[in-house]
């Protein structure tokens, strides 16, 4: 059952590790990752792909995982989440070579991640202490400790991530652990907990839900509901043609031999455990065919069928197993005994009886020699503790006389050493109060700086907010005024023209036609210094409209908004969407591109721009900064916020990349 419940904690493990677009489990997860980076030019995706690449290495090659984990840390390390997820991965890698060693990275990595207040950080920390759950299991035979872990602390935090796989796969867990103590009970309140969500999304979770009806239905059999054990049992008939792993027709004719075997449906319960078997011996499974092996013995001793009972057992005795346990065959000479006596053969019943005896001496007998080996270990090691204690006084007293003669001299020479490190703890101390001076004087320096750089924030913030408030008073008077005034100059002209009968007049259609076009483009400036967009309708539509209005039949513009969680103030949305717009028109009117792709996403309080296009490259280093450059980046300072401009001279392309605070 241990091994069991050990299996069902593991696979929490793989199926929490799919960041990727594949399941680990894929063979094309690798090349996938490899792809990621090569296509990126993201510090912070680059760092996770390796992240991912070490995970998916750790168990096949150390070396190349070890390699892929401290490139990672490389991309990844002026980000402090990521750096937080590199303890966790770095936890990974040692639990591939030592379990034992791993559990105080995973500590670590859970508190470092435990800083972060966002699911993706919740989801991680769940792993952190899955892990942990199944150490204690595995290295310290500790199921209570276990239990505890998944009810207390993975359950509380998977109820805050929007996954209900994960945390019915954790309801599983707890249930296999109490079915392992023998608690059916409470082991049947945490299987009806994980069907109610599997249930939920049924075609997203087959696996999860074949294995939770098939472990249910055992569960009901061995509290003898034989009824509830054959509606669960039909459930998961229903679903085992969908299911991809062998494995799973095993243990669905073991369940099926069970309930037929408590229903006395022996013929039934034959054929399950038959198929079951050869299903084990065509997939090379030799423990699960020794089991159903068993359990068609168990069936034709319910028969009275001793001779075909008798059979089965010779044929486990006979044939040796990959791996053989004691304890095993402790079961199949106490059954070829009770066999043999049901038949009435008592001599070989004594016989095997022996056998089962003698063995079972033979694991007590062990059981005892180890625990006297180590008990003389422990006397031989306390005896030669004590002889060199012994030979440790003699060389002592020895050596007494010596030291006595040397008493003198070191008398002498520690009355030297003593003055000389005197004077070196005096010119210490007056080196370390002269580096604490200066030290004082940066670090007062540093405030005055840091408080300058703030202030100086603030003035930028406010000009800013003074031009964005000068922009909008302007843009109004445009529209309202100027605007309103040409648009009634338009109508009078047309209306003399109708009047006097002028409408084919070239001149005067020419001068309406420049109306037009000056009212358009008023508008268009007016729209400009202040999109009423953004006013009315929000961000991601005020960006759309942009690329809109700057897409053409040369130009073509890709817009991609994900979304946010959290909304944004009206200052930080005038913000981002002042910086979208300074670097749109920078690549609209400086890279000559073909293609432009803006891209837009939020995760927490962090708030993504990507803008890459396939025009003209420039040295960033070489780039002299106008009035719309300087404004972006006090913008972005302002957020506190990083950008970051990839291109080169006579290269194809740039990408800027910004990350901005947004905290509501």
């Amino acid at each position: 059952m241990k091994r069991l419940t050990l299996f069902c904690l593991f696979m929490i493990c793989s199926c929490l590790s799919a960041v990727a677009q594949l399941p680990i489990t894929d063979k094309r997860y690798p090349d996938s990752l490899v792809q990621v980076l090569k296509s990126t030019r993201s510090d912070s995706l680059k760092a996770r792909s390796l992240y991912q690449l070490s995970e998916y290495w750790c168990y096949d090659d150390t070396l190349k995982s070890k390699k892929f984990l401290d490139d990672g840390l490389k991309y990844g390390s002026r980000y402090p989440y990521l750096k937080a997820l590199y303890h966790y991965y770095l936890a990974g890698y040692y639990f591939a070579i030592d379990m034992q060693k791993s559990e105080p990275y995973y500590v670590k990595a859970e508190k470092q991640l435990s800083k972060f207040d966002i699911q993706d950080a919740f989801l991680f920390r769940s792993r952190c202490w899955t892990r942990r759950s199944i150490l204690e299991i595995d290295i310290k035979d500790n199921s209570i400790s276990a239990m505890n872990i998944l009810i207390n602390e993975i359950i509380p935090l998977l109820k805050r991530v929007d996954n209900t796989r994960y945390l019915a796969v954790n309801y599983h867990n707890i249930a296999m652990i109490f079915m392992e103590w023998e608690q059916y009970e409470k082991a049947e309140k945490y299987h009806q907990l994980a069907i109610s969500l599997l249930e939920k999304h049924p075609l997203l979770n087959i696996e999860d839900q074949y294995q939770e009806y098939i472990s249910y239905a055992k569960n009901c059999l061995y509290q003898n509901k034989t009824a509830l054990a054959k509606k669960v049992l039909n459930k998961a008939t229903m679903l085992l043609p969908k299911t991809r792993n062998p494995r799973n027709y095993m243990d669905y004719y073991e369940v099926e031999g069970m309930y037929y075997t408590i229903t006395k449906e022996y013929t039934k319960a034959l054929q399950s455990l038959t198929k079951g078997k050869s299903l084990a011996s065509k997939e090379k499974e030799n423990y699960p065919e020794r089991n159903f092996s068993l359990r068609i013995y168990e069936v034709f001793m319910a028969k009275k069928a001793y001779e075909k009972a008798l059979t089965v057992m010779q044929g486990l005795v006979k044939n040796k197993p990959t791996y053989k346990f004691s304890k095993d065959y402790l079961t199949y000479y106490r059954g070829l005994s009770e066999t043999y006596n049901r038949i009435g053969n008592n001599k070989m019943a004594y016989a095997w009886l022996k056998k089962y005896t003698k063995l079972k001496d033979s694991i007590n007998a062990q059981e005892i020699e180890h625990k006297i080996s180590a008990l003389e270990v422990k006397f031989k090691t306390t005896e030669k503790e004590k002889k060199i204690i012994a030979l440790n006084a003699e060389k002592e007293k020895a050596n007494l006389s010596a030291k006595n003669s040397r008493l003198v001299s070191w008398l002498f020479g520690i009355a030297c050493l003593f003055l000389l490190v005197v004077a070196a703890l005096g010119w210490l101390f007056y080196s370390s109060s002269k580096k604490l001076t200066v030290q004082k004087d940066l670090n007062h320096r540093q405030q005055i700086e840091d408080m300058d750089r703030k202030q100086q924030i603030k003035i930028v913030q406010a000009m800013l907010d003074a031009k964005e408030e000068e922009q909008n008073r302007v843009a109004r008077d445009l529209h309202d005024g100027l605007g309103g005034t040409l648009a009634g100059i338009k109508i009078n002209l047309s209306h003399y023209a109708t009047k006097n009968k002028n409408n084919d007049s070239p001149e005067l259609h020419q001068i309406i036609d420049q109306m037009d076009g000056s009212i358009n483009e008023l508008r268009r400036i007016a729209h400009n210094m202040m999109p009423e967009m953004l006013l009315n309708f929000g961000l991601e539509e005020s960006l759309s409209d942009l690329c809109e209005s700057l897409a053409s039949e040369k130009l073509n513009i890709d817009f991609k908004y994900l979304g946010t969680k959290h909304a944004l103030l009206p200052q930080q949305q005038i913000s981002i969407y002042r910086i979208v717009q300074e670097a749109m028109y920078n690549a609209v009117k400086h890279a000559a591109a073909k293609n432009i792709l803006l891209q837009c996403s939020q995760t927490g309080h962090i708030f993504y721009i990507t803008v890459e296009d396939d025009g003209k490259g420039f040295d960033p280093a070489c780039l002299a900064e106008g009035m719309g450059i300087r404004n972006m980046k006090n913008r972005v300072a302002y957020l506190n916020g990083v950008i970051e401009i990839l291109s080169a001279k006579n290269n194809i392309g740039t990408s800027i990349n910004i990350e901005l605070e947004v905290k509501s």
